[in-house]
């Protein structure tokens, strides 16, 4: 049987190298970027409709909303990778995982079909008729994703243990391929917000279906079952401050959301915030992957050192990137030109592009001390920094009350990264009683 990577005795042999972060984290660079670009592209398709404010508010609207209801799936490659160790093992997880997201979907399928949704998307986000509609069309549609994006998850850990991220990469260029076939083909049959979210989830299938055809001979390669086996009750004390987290990094962009609601401006806001939150998360979402590199890739306390190095370096390059593309005339070739935005919708951006370098350190430094708090399964003070993330952007969001002209974009990308700078603080202050590191 081929040894895993990611077993002791092989891990053993030598120390963390920056060599070894880089060929490991680059795939997934390549895999998060493309990702993100979908959501891009799908803005670019929206801005370009007969009614782009309408669009793009009630797509942004919806998927927001929808993905904090439905985080928890996002943890299902986190979780894999700590218990993930037979055939037996992918069975259960997929069927706890399941479990997990029963409650979350069926809220979301009430969103969809019943007067709730128009509660929600009137009353909280302050969308008008047109968008509501799509909005809960949008939702009716996301839903489909949820099994999707359990399967793909239990297949990105299973090749992550094997550092075969490359194959990563190439079901993310899958995705890509398959999200322009279906913004082409899409509205024969859909209209509006409603083609961006068919499109999202067609493209995650094609992207399962792809990442499937390799995994599957990992699955095989595993045993059938070992003696042991963790219960579910297991499997939630681990994962539980993980899905709280998890729900905090959408639930922060929930609740800016329903503030922005509450602006003068608020579909314009909306749409605004939705584009830079798209443009930010395209640009600076390879360091998410910080945190699975960190889970992988650390197997003793010295290797800790090279990881926060590795990361320095990113931090570095990234800073870097965003000044060139948003301090620069570049930012508005990429609104108007790239984004496709309306002057209205381009200048109302535009000043919160320029905070953007601010993010490259936040965003890091959260996911690597997310991956450290994994592997050293010490991940209960994570729930107690999503809670305190979600408190931030409400104290932050909560401006717009007392000041409903101010510029909603701006407002909304610096309640984000306020609520990283909380996250960063508890994260460091409880890898440093721990010791930043425990032998598992």
């Amino acid at each position: 049987m081929r040894q895993s990577a990611t077993d002791p005795t092989a891990v053993a042999r030598k120390s963390l190298g920056l060599r070894e972060c880089y060929a490991f984290f680059f795939p997934l660079v390549l895999m998060v970027e493309l990702n993100m670009i979908s959501k891009s592209i799908i803005h670019a398709f929206l801005a370009r409709t007969e009614a782009p404010g309408t669009a793009l508010a009630a797509f942004n609207a919806s998927f927001t909303f929808y993905f904090v209801l439905t985080s928890a799936v996002e943890v299902t490659a986190l979780i894999c990778l700590s218990f993930l160790k037979t055939r037996a093992d992918a069975a259960r997880l997929v069927t706890f995982m399941a479990t997990v997201l029963v409650l979350p979907a069926s809220i979301a399928v009430a969103v969809a079909s019943t007067s709730l949704g128009n509660d929600v998307f009137g009353g909280w986000f302050g969308l008008g008729g047109a968008a509501q509609a799509q909005a809960r069309s949008c939702i009716g549609l996301l839903v489909l994703s949820i099994p999707v994006l359990i399967l793909r998850g239990v297949a990105f850990s299973l090749l992550m243990s094997e550092r075969r991220t490359i194959i990563i990469t190439a079901s993310t260029l899958v995705r890509l391929l398959s999200l322009a076939v279906s913004l082409a083909l899409l509205p024969r049959w859909l209209e509006g917000a409603a083609i961006g979210a068919g499109a999202l989830v067609v493209c995650m299938a094609a992207e399962a279906i792809f990442a499937w055809a390799f995994a599957w001979r990992s699955v095989l390669r595993l045993p059938a079952r070992r003696d042991e086996r963790q219960t579910f009750a297991e499997y939630w004390r681990f994962s539980w401050p993980l899905i709280v987290n998890q729900s905090a990094e959408m639930g922060v962009i929930f609740i800016i959301t329903l503030f922005l609601g509450r602006l003068a401006q608020a579909e314009t806001a909306i749409a605004a915030f939705g584009v830079v939150h798209g443009l930010v998360s395209l640009l600076m979402a390879p360091m998410r992957t910080l945190t699975q590199s960190a889970q992988t890739l650390v197997a003793r306390r010295e290797d800790v050192r090279t990881i926060v190095v590795f990361t320095g370096q990113l931090v570095a390059v990234f800073t870097v990137l965003a000044l060139v593309l948003f301090e620069t005339p570049l930012s508005d070739r990429i609104l108007r030109g790239v984004m496709g935005l309306t002057p209205e919708l381009a200048d109302y951006a535009r000043p919160a592009m320029t905070l953007t370098f601010l993010m490259a350190t936040f965003w890091s430094a959260t996911a690597l001390f997310r991956g450290l708090l994994a592997k050293a399964r010490a991940t209960g003070s994570l729930a107690a920094s999503g809670v305190l993330r979600i408190l931030t952007a409400t104290a932050a969001g909560s401006l717009s009350l007392a000041y409903p002209d101010i510029n909603g974009a701006v407002l909304g990308l610096a309640a984000w990264i306020l609520s990283y700078v909380v996250e960063t603080a508890i994260s460091a202050w409880r890898l440093s009683r721990i010791g930043w590191y425990v032998e598992r």
